[in-house]
């Protein structure tokens, strides 16, 4: 049987599928495709974070560390410029300590800031 997988896997990953009979056919992937499949692997475990049970959040988030760091040095950011930004946002606009949960925006007709909002119908849909 042969079953199409189709997505980046961790560097140990063939020798360790092919340690258990598993015929395994990868290929390096072009600079380009590599971007772009990290993106893809972000996803992906994002999603499986998302799904995880409390017990597995631990490993989960691990997977997705590793992948946004790999995604960092795919584009040549370093990673303490990724924590610095970090930083930076927390301090100019909070973390996410306190738990707040915005169930809408209300602005009024002309306000500038209702423009953010307009630009991304599919993401905040109008309830008007």
């Amino acid at each position: 049987m042969r079953f199409k997988v189709g997505k980046l896997i961790r560097d140990r990953l063939p020798a360790i599928m092919r340690a258990q009979g598993l015929a395994v056919f990868e290929r390096r992937l072009e600079e380009d495709e590599f971007r772009a499949a990290l993106r893809e692997k972000l996803l992906e475990e994002a999603a499986e974070a998302h799904a995880a049970t409390a017990d597995e959040l631990a490993g989960e988030l691990a997977d997705v560390l590793e992948v946004a760091r790999a995604l960092a040095g795919a584009y040549a950011i370093p990673w303490d410029e990724v924590e610095a930004r970090r930083l930076a946002k927390r301090a100019e606009r909070g973390g996410f300590d306190e738990r707040i949960f915005n169930a809408a925006v209300e602005a009024a007709d002309g306000l500038p800031a209702a423009d953010y909002y307009l630009a991304r119908p599919s993401q905040y849909p109008r309830e008007d």
